[in-house]
């Protein structure tokens, strides 16, 4: 299923975009963190560290950012993403467009805590805190001068630090002129559509858009306000790539099989009639409470598959 898995990773890193799109109902404080966010201009070198398990994945790319917009190079392979749109060009360049509607999300799940004038980097920043139910979720410290993220922790429900993301050798304006050659990709367009297998609802995440995929699959995108996470329903017969050798993601409502990345995490398992792919940058904490609500798996079916991972 080479054709899907390009998709639904190429389907996250689009919709990924609507977060900002749809601030606009949040709290206001939110708003205007999220919104000076997207908006701020830079270019910077980009380090994210997550930790799942035992686990630590790192990531480093080179980032230019402006107007919601933003070119990620990663070794030879750079990408474009913004407004609901991600080019990759690599040997085969490809480009993805979701057609995408601003929904209001009003989740009032985040509140802003009181905020420290700080310094870094010679910069004069601001230390926001980002708290849910009064615990803190994040902290960001975000320059004063152009409103970009200069380092971002994110905090696992134990209070624990989850991610980290963090630039270096900052500029506060774009370095080069961004290329003409994603122009000329060739993009598939993806209009929205009704939600006929996703939930509408999960935890906290509230549907936002939806969209058809290959083979009568459905995407659903979510997000509260902070995180989000595109959750992708296939027949039952699908098989997904990317998934040979996962770990585990215990939790009260099953055994799942996930694989972490630094940006993200991408979560798969089957209720007996479908198979299902959840990609999102969601905490574990919350990726726990949100399997949960979400259609649970065969357990049978996972049975069988421990089984075999255990005793061959």
């Amino acid at each position: 299923m080479t054709r899907s898995r390009v998709r639904v990773l190429a389907a996250v890193a689009a919709a990924t975009t609507l977060v900002a799109s749809a601030a606009p109902a949040l709290a206001d404080e939110v708003v205007d963190v999220v919104e000076r966010v997207n908006a701020s201009t830079y270019a910077a070198n980009r380090l994210v560290v997550s930790v799942w398990g035992d686990e630590t994945q790192v990531v480093r790319e080179r980032v230019e950012h402006a107007s919601g917009q933003e070119m990620v190079r990663t070794d030879e392979t750079w990408s474009m993403k913004g407004g609901g749109r991600v080019v990759t060009m690599s040997d085969a360049p490809s480009g993805i467009a979701f057609m995408m509607t601003p929904t209001a999300i009003d989740t009032g799940r985040y509140e802003v805590g009181e905020t420290t004038q700080v310094t870094h980097m010679r910069r004069d920043c601001t230390l926001i805190p980002i708290l849910e139910d009064g615990q803190v979720r994040a902290h960001m410290i975000v320059d004063d001068r152009t409103g970009a993220p200069l380092i971002t922790y994110i905090y696992d429900g134990d209070g624990s630090v989850f991610r980290t993301v963090s630039l270096s050798d900052f500029s506060p304006y774009r370095m080069y002129e961004w290329p003409d050659a994603y122009e000329d990709v060739p993009v598939e367009i993806v209009m929205h559509d009704e939600a006929k297998i996703v939930p509408t609802e999960a935890a906290g995440y509230e549907l936002v858009e939806v969209f058809p995929g290959p083979g009568g699959s459905e995407q659903g995108f979510y997000s509260d306000g902070l995180f989000s996470f595109s959750l992708f329903a296939f027949k039952g017969d699908a098989s997904v790539a990317g998934f040979e050798d996962p770990m585990a993601f215990v939790t009260e409502s099953g055994i799942y099989d996930i694989v972490p990345t630094a940006k993200d995490v991408r979560v798969t398992w089957a209720d007996g009639h479908r198979r299902y792919v959840l990609v999102g940058d969601l905490p574990p904490d919350h990726l726990g409470d949100v399997l949960a609500e979400l259609p649970q798996q065969d357990s049978a079916g996972m049975f069988v598959r421990w089984w075999r991972r255990l005793f061959g």
